[in-house]
């Protein structure tokens, strides 16, 4: 296979499953409520825990923090490389500037955020800006999907079931920013915190499902534009 600025980014998805997996594997321990835990829950631990320099027990975090740092900003470059090559023929298609520069703008901001989760950690002395970087960048990019869904109902080879993927994906973000903002709080609760966890691990699970269908809507495209230049 061709790798190029579409295709590389089924290297981006793996590259994060695989850091982000060995990254709970290496992580030491520890919730935001019970430090006695013994290496990463799954129902329990966010993935910025992860992100974290030191474990919630307190135990040096330095490998998972790379490893989890590193698959995030992996990530989100991967996302802008890939939408930056997608909308070029986006643009054609849409023939809308408004369009065009409000999903590049989006994608930009929401990616950039991202990075900076990751530069940030979740740890006390950094705690305030990461939050602030990570509901910066869950918000612009429901904004930018509003958008590709808008778009997405304007191109006739785009598939209906990768309209609906993106449909249920904007569902599910908006479903994680109402939890994340009016769900009941991590600190008040394991119960609470387990709510949270889980919310999070749902819509990064539907990212990933979403950029895998974003792909195969932009090679779909592609190799239409290729034909028709035939």
């Amino acid at each position: 296979m061709k790798i190029n600025g579409i295709s590389q980014g089924y290297i981006g998805i793996l590259l994060f499953v695989l850091l982000s997996g060995t990254a709970m594997v290496f992580y030491p321990g520890g919730t935001l409520h019970d430090n006695s835990t013994i290496g990463y829950q799954f129902f329990y631990n966010y993935f910025s825990n992860l992100g974290e320099w030191t474990a919630r027990n307190g135990e040096p975090n330095s490998l998972s923090a790379y490893l989890f740092n590193s698959a995030l900003i992996i990530l989100a470059v991967s996302y802008f490389t890939f939408y930056y090559n997608f909308l070029k023929t986006l643009s054609v298609k849409l023939n809308n500037k408004f369009f065009s520069f409000s999903l590049i703008i989006t994608v930009v901001i929401s990616m950039l955020s991202f990075v900076f989760v990751a530069v940030y950690s979740g740890e006390p002395s950094t705690h305030d800006i990461h939050v602030f970087f990570v509901k910066l960048a869950f918000r612009t990019m429901f904004v930018h999907c509003i958008f590709q869904v808008l778009a997405m109902f304007r191109i006739n080879e785009i598939s209906m079931l990768v309209r609906f993927i993106s449909i249920f994906f904007s569902f599910a973000l908006l479903g994680y920013i109402l939890v994340m903002d009016f769900g009941p709080k991590a600190g008040e609760s394991n119960e609470a915190l387990f709510i949270q966890v889980i919310a999070q691990k749902v819509v990064v699970g539907s990212i990933l499902i979403y950029y895998f269908f974003q792909l195969t809507a932009a090679k779909i495209l592609t190799n239409t534009k290729s034909t028709n230049h035939e």
